[in-house]
């Protein structure tokens, strides 16, 4: 147990160390608040797409998992439920308009990949990866198609007309994840130098992401990270209520060992960091879900080897 507690908690502290190289960066000036869009540009428009890419191609084995259609199916009907509990919590908290989209998505979705894989595959090895793949690409799709909306909208895109919310809505990350998909279904295999490049753009994600939220946080202010109610409601439904919904989905489908361990500790995982991204990108209220972000971050630290004292 103890060796299982070091692997979660070393997981989390990776992620906390680079966020602190972009806080850094930010007190000696090597970041400027004219760097962001260039960030954000790089982590959407390259840096995603490749990383969704070569987790399908080069991960994910089908034939490999039993009963594949009910791994893909439960990690979305619990993010359905997530959802539809963060638009009730909106309705109860009321947060500011160009808050009110990250609030929702902060509650549904988590960090799957940046620190899911690790977490997962430091707690049970390379066995987890299949399983936290079928979670990762739900949660990637419902995000960029139904989160990411909701965080346009509260920028105020949706003054925009159909076509244009459309347009701004077709994301790379999205676009590349159906594609990929579509393309592994009919058998089509990824060419060896596609299969590298993609792999070492993709593994550009992580830091670059971090080391953004980092900044972001420089520029709050340390002070003034402060969580207001809503933080702490985002809080509860990602170490709590999140874990839970996963665990009754299940036991109704009757999914145990290996699967349900790594969907629990997936969906107890922080923020999803794109969120803060696509808030920025969008024009909403990034920092906000940076504070969600940093907050659930260091209650990972805590909420991991508690659930995993509990559960087993």
């Amino acid at each position: 147990m103890l060796e299982t507690t070091f692997h979660s908690l070393t997981a989390v502290l990776i992620v906390m160390f680079m966020v602190a190289v972009g806080w850094l960066f930010g007190k000696l000036g090597y970041l400027r608040r004219e760097h962001k869009k260039l960030m954000t540009k790089l982590i959407i428009s390259a840096g995603m797409p490749s990383l969704v890419v070569n987790t399908v191609f080069g991960k994910i084995d089908l034939d490999a998992l039993q009963n594949p259609a009910l791994l893909f199916l439960l990690p979305a009907l619990s993010m359905i439920i997530t959802l539809l509990l963060g638009f009730i919590f909106a309705k109860l908290l009321k947060p500011e308009a160009k808050r009110r989209g990250g609030f929702i998505a902060m509650c549904a979705f988590s960090n799957s990949v940046f620190v899911g894989l690790p977490m997962n595959t430091g707690l049970f090895g390379d066995e987890a990866v299949p399983y936290v793949m079928c979670f990762y690409m739900m949660n990637t799709f419902f995000f960029w198609a139904i989160g990411a909306t909701m965080i346009y909208m509260s920028a105020g895109e949706s003054r925009l007309s159909i076509k244009e919310i459309g347009k701004k809505l077709a994301s790379p990350p999205l676009i590349s994840l159906l594609a990929a998909v579509a393309l592994l279904l009919m058998g089509v295999k990824l060419p060896s130098l596609f299969e590298s490049f993609t792999k070492y753009m993709g593994n550009t994600v992580t830091p670059l992401a971090l080391i953004y939220i980092g900044f972001l946080i420089y520029e709050t202010g340390l002070k003034n990270l402060k969580p207001d109610a809503g933080i702490w409601v985002v809080s509860g439904m990602r170490f709590i209520i999140s874990p839970l919904i996963m665990l009754l989905m299940c036991r109704v489908f009757n999914i145990g060992g290996m699967a349900q361990s790594v969907f629990m500790i997936e969906a107890a995982m922080p923020v999803m960091t794109q969120s803060v991204v696509v808030s920025a990108y969008a024009g909403a209220d990034e920092k906000y879900n940076a504070l969600g972000m940093g907050f659930t971050s260091i209650l990972c630290l805590i909420a991991v080897p508690v659930l995993m004292l509990i559960f087993g």
